[in-house]
Protein backbone atom coordinates (compact mmCIF):
# COMPACT_ATOMS: atom_id res chain seq x y z
CA UNK A 1 0.00 0.00 0.00
CA UNK A 2 2.68 2.20 1.06
CA UNK A 3 3.83 1.98 -2.99
CA UNK A 4 0.67 3.49 -3.83
CA UNK A 5 1.53 6.83 -1.89
CA UNK A 6 4.98 7.05 -3.71
CA UNK A 7 3.81 6.31 -7.07
CA UNK A 8 2.42 10.16 -7.78
CA UNK A 9 5.04 11.85 -5.58
CA UNK A 10 7.46 10.31 -8.65
CA UNK A 11 5.56 11.28 -11.48
CA UNK A 12 5.23 15.16 -9.14
CA UNK A 13 9.05 14.95 -8.95
CA UNK A 14 9.81 14.25 -12.53
CA UNK A 15 7.06 17.10 -13.61
CA UNK A 16 9.27 19.02 -11.24
CA UNK A 17 12.31 17.97 -12.60
CA UNK A 18 11.15 18.81 -16.40
CA UNK A 19 9.77 21.98 -15.26
CA UNK A 20 12.82 23.25 -13.69
CA UNK A 21 15.08 22.23 -17.28
CA UNK A 22 12.17 24.07 -19.22
CA UNK A 23 12.81 27.06 -17.56
CA UNK A 24 16.29 26.82 -17.45
CA UNK A 25 16.71 26.15 -21.44
CA UNK A 26 13.43 27.57 -22.71
CA UNK A 27 14.77 26.42 -26.17
CA UNK A 28 13.42 22.74 -25.21
CA UNK A 29 9.82 23.71 -26.11
CA UNK A 30 7.98 20.09 -25.72
CA UNK A 31 9.49 19.86 -21.79
CA UNK A 32 6.66 22.22 -20.96
CA UNK A 33 3.88 19.81 -22.44
CA UNK A 34 6.22 16.62 -21.30
CA UNK A 35 5.92 18.15 -17.32
CA UNK A 36 2.30 18.43 -17.62
CA UNK A 37 1.74 15.38 -18.67
CA UNK A 38 3.91 14.19 -15.75
CA UNK A 39 1.61 16.75 -13.62
CA UNK A 40 -1.55 15.00 -14.99
CA UNK A 41 -0.64 11.82 -14.21
CA UNK A 42 0.71 12.36 -10.73
CA UNK A 43 -3.23 13.69 -10.24
CA UNK A 44 -4.38 10.45 -11.93
CA UNK A 45 -2.31 8.77 -9.69
CA UNK A 46 -3.15 9.44 -6.72
CA UNK A 47 -6.87 9.62 -7.27
CA UNK A 48 -7.17 6.32 -8.60
CA UNK A 49 -4.34 3.68 -9.27
CA UNK A 50 -3.35 2.60 -11.99
CA UNK A 51 -1.05 -0.03 -14.25
CA UNK A 52 2.36 1.21 -14.91
CA UNK A 53 1.76 0.95 -18.65
CA UNK A 54 -1.24 2.88 -18.89
CA UNK A 55 0.50 5.69 -16.86
CA UNK A 56 3.15 5.63 -19.27
CA UNK A 57 0.58 5.95 -22.34
CA UNK A 58 -1.44 9.37 -20.95
CA UNK A 59 2.24 10.92 -20.21
CA UNK A 60 3.46 10.30 -23.70
CA UNK A 61 0.28 11.48 -25.41
CA UNK A 62 -0.47 14.41 -23.47
CA UNK A 63 3.29 15.11 -24.00
CA UNK A 64 3.01 13.98 -28.28
CA UNK A 65 -0.40 15.96 -28.51
CA UNK A 66 0.58 18.76 -26.78
CA UNK A 67 4.02 19.75 -28.57
CA UNK A 68 2.48 19.06 -32.21
CA UNK A 69 -0.72 21.35 -30.94
CA UNK A 70 2.50 23.76 -30.22
CA UNK A 71 4.30 23.25 -33.53
CA UNK A 72 0.97 24.06 -35.48
CA UNK A 73 -0.04 27.22 -34.12
CA UNK A 74 3.93 28.31 -33.74
CA UNK A 75 3.80 27.83 -37.42
CA UNK A 76 1.02 29.49 -37.75
CA UNK A 77 1.67 32.77 -35.54
CA UNK A 78 4.91 32.90 -37.08
CA UNK A 79 4.77 32.59 -41.20
CA UNK A 80 7.60 31.18 -43.33
CA UNK A 81 9.08 33.94 -45.30
CA UNK A 82 8.24 33.52 -48.72
CA UNK A 83 5.42 34.26 -51.53
CA UNK A 84 3.66 38.06 -50.12
CA UNK A 85 5.62 37.94 -47.47
CA UNK A 86 8.52 38.88 -50.05
CA UNK A 87 6.88 40.99 -52.54
CA UNK A 88 6.70 43.38 -49.66
CA UNK A 89 10.26 43.16 -49.40
CA UNK A 90 11.30 44.46 -52.77
CA UNK A 91 11.80 47.49 -54.08
CA UNK A 92 12.67 49.15 -57.02
CA UNK A 93 15.96 51.34 -57.89
CA UNK A 94 15.13 55.17 -58.49
CA UNK A 95 18.50 56.86 -58.86
CA UNK A 96 21.84 54.11 -60.33
CA UNK A 97 24.03 53.10 -57.57
CA UNK A 98 27.29 51.98 -58.12
CA UNK A 99 28.53 48.60 -56.33
CA UNK A 100 28.11 49.09 -52.50
CA UNK A 101 27.24 52.70 -53.02
CA UNK A 102 24.27 54.64 -52.00
CA UNK A 103 20.94 56.11 -54.29
CA UNK A 104 16.89 56.06 -53.96
CA UNK A 105 14.85 53.63 -54.20
CA UNK A 106 10.59 53.10 -54.32
CA UNK A 107 9.81 51.57 -50.95
CA UNK A 108 5.65 50.71 -50.06
CA UNK A 109 5.13 54.09 -52.57
CA UNK A 110 7.76 56.23 -50.98
CA UNK A 111 11.67 56.95 -52.14
CA UNK A 112 13.87 56.27 -49.45
CA UNK A 113 18.13 56.80 -49.49
CA UNK A 114 19.31 53.24 -49.71
CA UNK A 115 22.44 51.71 -49.95
CA UNK A 116 23.33 48.71 -51.49
CA UNK A 117 24.94 45.54 -49.81
CA UNK A 118 25.91 44.04 -53.25
CA UNK A 119 29.86 44.77 -53.49
CA UNK A 120 30.00 43.44 -57.36
CA UNK A 121 26.39 44.50 -58.90
CA UNK A 122 25.93 48.17 -60.27
CA UNK A 123 22.08 48.85 -59.95
CA UNK A 124 20.37 50.92 -62.53
CA UNK A 125 17.34 52.59 -62.88
CA UNK A 126 14.19 50.36 -62.97
CA UNK A 127 15.98 47.31 -61.06
CA UNK A 128 13.96 45.46 -58.55
CA UNK A 129 16.13 45.15 -55.03
CA UNK A 130 15.51 43.17 -51.50
CA UNK A 131 15.02 45.34 -48.77
CA UNK A 132 17.46 43.59 -46.03
CA UNK A 133 16.90 45.91 -43.53
CA UNK A 134 16.89 49.87 -42.12
CA UNK A 135 19.82 51.78 -40.84
CA UNK A 136 17.86 55.08 -39.14
CA UNK A 137 15.60 56.06 -42.70
CA UNK A 138 18.20 54.81 -44.97
CA UNK A 139 17.40 51.37 -46.33
CA UNK A 140 19.89 48.36 -47.18
CA UNK A 141 19.50 46.69 -50.43
CA UNK A 142 20.14 43.97 -52.42
CA UNK A 143 20.22 42.86 -55.85
CA UNK A 144 18.25 40.34 -57.30
CA UNK A 145 19.47 38.10 -60.19
CA UNK A 146 18.17 39.61 -63.08
CA UNK A 147 16.25 37.78 -65.86
CA UNK A 148 18.60 38.16 -68.78
CA UNK A 149 17.04 37.81 -72.29
CA UNK A 150 20.54 37.39 -73.64
CA UNK A 151 21.86 33.79 -73.28
CA UNK A 152 24.66 33.19 -71.72
CA UNK A 153 27.88 30.89 -73.04
CA UNK A 154 29.68 28.91 -70.33
CA UNK A 155 33.74 30.29 -70.86
CA UNK A 156 36.69 28.81 -68.76
CA UNK A 157 34.43 27.60 -65.95
CA UNK A 158 32.56 31.03 -66.00
CA UNK A 159 29.22 31.77 -66.99
CA UNK A 160 29.48 35.33 -69.33
CA UNK A 161 26.68 36.88 -71.44
CA UNK A 162 27.29 37.70 -75.23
Amino acid sequence: MSSLIWIPLIWLAVAGLLLAIELAQPSFDGLIFAALGALLVSILTAITPMPLILQMIFFLLITVLGTLWLTRWSSRRNPSPGGLRQRDEIAEVLTPMAAGGEGRVRWHGQSWAASSLDLETILKEGDQVLVMGRDGTQLQVLSLPQQSTQPRRRTQGKIKSR
